[in-house]
């Protein structure tokens, strides 16, 4: 054995978290012990020199009964046994030896013993018992057939029957009978692995009453039981449908409120087109050009239907990368810039992904481009320029849409999120795009939205505009 081993089994003998020590059978004495034995006994190195295990023990109290016991492991080559030792203030331990006889020179037997500390175990015991009664949730244990070993009173209440009918009821019965291959699977699943956690299944009670539950499943140490930890979530389930509901609710105002201006200016150009038709005004050379506006405007109603299935039940909560997402964004509305003659400049110096709901947080920054364009209109501005940038600021994602149309008379500023408010002529809008941005972005998804007026540089040149900025 090499001195880097030696090392290593000497750290081993040290650090043990059990006692060990070496016992000189022909003088009784402890020739080597480990820092957990003078912390297990409360002796110091010098007191633990000159101590026997006669000083230890509260059972082998006798000379003749601590002899015949060493004689015994002597004789057997090893012996493991429960047994009561007594610390040096004469407190009671009861502790689990583990010995073994080993002989280095011939005629000189030395006992290697091992001393676990049963008090830790029992303490274990005590509180583990303390949770499994006390627990809110429903906590049992059974065998791998599927009988009650044992159960608090969470589970019983649960369950809606009394202890004798549970202890005579198969586990596997509170459970549908549709569902008795997935308990299976599982309980072969627990008897490979050790555990399954939140597993999600239909409880039965007594009374035939089915409640949603996740269930944790743990091999016991002995191989022979399963630890049942049972959670009743049909409430939060509830709760989780209510929600979605109020969310699609929401969704389906914010889609009302898209569709509601397209589907009054079809409604203008078709009655426009049919009144002067029948007064035999129409000129003909615009027909194409008003059928195009039609086919533009039913488009971007469809395009809203068609995301409809993102946006309805999943879409909330997962993660996108902002640059992707505002990607896509600029895309969709490629057609108004170019109609509008309007330059996207981005500049991503970050892209993060964060959790949103796609299509609320989506319409939301097409309402703040929006904002810009009727702004470029509404101010006959020439040079038409929206920077989109990405930036890290104090460890948050900050997202900076800016245009250069002149920003807002900073009287109104204040009031550029009050519902219905609009610099735009009243056939133009209807002032809620900013007001819905910030309930989605800010009262929705909790991130910060402000707004204010910004000189931008760009290709050397100096513009005055909106800065709009999110920070995730």
């Amino acid at each position: 054995m090499d001195t880097q081993q030696i090392n290593l089994l000497s750290i081993l003998f040290k650090e043990s978290l059990d006692a060990i020590l070496i016992l000189d059978i022909n003088t009784q004495k402890f020739i080597l012990f480990n820092k957990k034995s003078l912390e297990l006994y409360n002796y110091t190195e010098e007191e633990f020199k000159n101590i026997t295990p006669k000083d230890l023990t509260l059972e082998f109290i006798s000379d003749e009964k601590l002899k015949n016991k060493q004689k015994n492991i002597l004789d057997k080559g090893w012996d493991k046994f429960v047994t009561k030792h007594k610390s040096k203030d004469g407190k009671s331990i009861d502790v689990l030896i583990k010995s073994k006889k080993i002989e280095l020179i011939p005629n000189s037997p030395l006992l290697y013993i091992t001393i676990h500390n049963l008090e830790n175990a029992k303490e274990l015991e005590m509180e583990f018992e303390t949770i499994f009664q006390s627990s809110k949730d429903g906590i049992a244990t059974i065998d791998l057939d599927g009988n009650f070993i044992k159960y608090n009173e969470s589970f019983r209440c649960l369950s809606e029957y009394n202890h004798q009918e549970l202890m005579n009821l198969s586990a596997f019965k509170l459970f549908p009978e549709i569902y008795q291959d997935k308990i299976e699977n599982a309980i072969n699943e627990v008897k490979k692995n050790g555990y399954i956690e939140n597993f999600e299944i239909t409880f039965v009670t007594k009374y035939a009453k089915s409640m949603i539950i996740y269930m944790t499943m743990n091999l016991m140490p002995n191989q022979k039981q399963i630890l049942l930890i049972v959670k009743n979530f049909t409430l939060l389930k509830l709760l989780e449908l209510e929600k979605k509901f109020e969310s699609l609710n929401q969704l389906v105002q914010n889609i009302s409120h898209q569709w509601r201006q397209p589907l009054s200016t079809i409604s203008i150009i078709a009655s426009g087109v049919k009144l002067q038709k029948e007064l035999n005004l129409y000129d003909e050379t615009n027909l194409d050009e008003d059928m195009n506006k039609i086919v533009e405007i039913t488009n971007y109603l469809s395009n809203v239907i068609n995301n409809f299935d993102d946006l309805a039940f999943d879409n909330h909560e997962k993660s996108y990368s902002i640059c992707q997402l505002m990607s896509e964004i600029l895309h969709d509305k490629k057609k108004d810039f170019i109609k509008n003659q309007i330059k996207i400049v981005t500049n991503y110096k970050v892209d993060n992904k964060i959790f949103i709901d796609k299509f609320r947080f989506s319409e939301a920054i097409r309402n703040i481009l929006e904002n810009s364009i009727q702004a470029f209109i509404q101010n006959n501005i020439d040079n038409r320029i929206i920077i989109i940038e990405t930036e890290n600021i104090n460890n948050h994602l900050n997202l900076k849409i800016k245009d250069t149309a002149g920003g807002i008379d900073e009287k109104m500023l204040p009031k550029i999120l009050e519902p219905y408010f609009t610099t735009k002529h009243q056939s133009q809008g209807t002032g809620l795009g900013l007001t819905i941005a910030y309930k989605t972005i800010v009262e929705m998804h909790k991130f910060l939205l402000s707004f204010d007026n910004c000189q931008t540089i760009f290709e050397n040149e100096k513009y005055k505009g909106l800065n709009v900025t999110i920070v995730f």
